[in-house]
């Protein structure tokens, strides 16, 4: 068999590795005037400008529901404006940025501070502790003294660029 004109076979049908999601995540920043936009997840909860909401707050977050009689809307350029009772209970200031999550089922926006990424997501320093180098070395590091100490835990200073000190000798 001449595997230089024998055609390669077709793939077939290649399963999905991961399923079509929704976004349902976004940030955004209150404006001076308290007020905070993001298009994306109001098409996700069918939103319009109009649409009657109502803002509550609770444990730090503010939830805002589409409700037929509520006493707030989406307003005309598609923005919500956040009451400054509402953003002051939860401690939200001028221009925070804030984390946004959808939840169309319920036809409800949640609005968090940014410090409940740091809650929700894995502790960092461990995540890095466990990295391991993926194909040799990373970032240029030749695995000499200074990589060991780094890996034992301690610190390590290196020169200054322009101090002189590269090079080991002495400048002439």
């Amino acid at each position: 068999m001449d595997l230089r004109r024998t055609p390669a076979p077709a793939p077939g049908e290649l399963p999905p590795i991961r399923l079509r999601h929704l976004r349902r995540y976004s940030t955004s920043v209150f404006d001076h005037k308290g007020r905070l936009t993001c298009g994306m997840l109001f098409d996700v909860l069918g939103w319009e400008a109009g649409t009657r909401i109502d803002i509550t707050a609770h444990a730090g977050t503010i939830v805002v529901r589409g409700a037929r009689g509520g006493a707030h809307e989406v307003k005309s350029r598609r923005f919500l404006h956040i009451p400054a009772t509402v953003r002051h209970w939860c401690s939200f200031g001028a221009r925070e940025l804030v984390l946004l999550r959808a939840v169309p089922e319920l036809s409800v926006l949640l609005i968090f501070g940014q410090e409940r990424l740091d809650q929700a997501l894995p502790d960092p320093r461990r995540l890095v502790d466990a990295a391991r180098a993926v194909g040799g070395q990373v970032g240029g590091s030749g695995g000499g003294p200074s990589d060991r100490a780094v890996e034992a835990g301690r610190s390590v200073s290196r020169p200054a660029a322009g101090s002189g000190e590269l090079g080991g000798g002495r400048r002439g």
